[in-house]
């Protein structure tokens, strides 16, 4: 049996709500990520960073993280490599930037207003 085509506007309306809920679990790897930008923007001089995060051993916190980003950006990116490889006329760099700040901008403003 042939697999289903589907429309561009069914992939948006299947992935839109699909990339908000998957920011759920990626908001502990995303603040991973945003505190491995900042011990690194702090070791390049600049910006400041604050010296208990550096003592109290970052590197290995953040050498996780950084392996949970990883993964979480799998398997982001096999759920909508499922559907969104069903519609041949969907273009795929908007997606892939839609998909990219469905999740990563609520988590930071999350992470920063917390």
């Amino acid at each position: 049996m042939p697999r289903r085509q589907l429309r561009p506007d069914q992939v948006w309306l299947i992935g839109v709500p699909l990339n908000l809920l998957l920011a759920i679990p990626c908001a502990y790897p995303v603040a991973f990520a945003m505190l491995g930008a900042q011990v690194l923007a702090g070791e390049l001089g600049w910006g400041s960073v604050d010296p208990t995060v550096v003592d109290d051993g970052a590197g290995i916190v953040i050498g996780l993280g950084l392996v949970s980003l990883v993964f979480a950006g799998l398997v982001v990116a096999g759920l909508n490599a499922l559907f969104a490889s069903r519609a041949p006329q969907l273009k795929a760099s908007r997606y892939g930037i839609a998909v990219a700040l469905l999740i990563v901008v609520p988590d930071v403003v999350y992470w920063l207003t917390r």
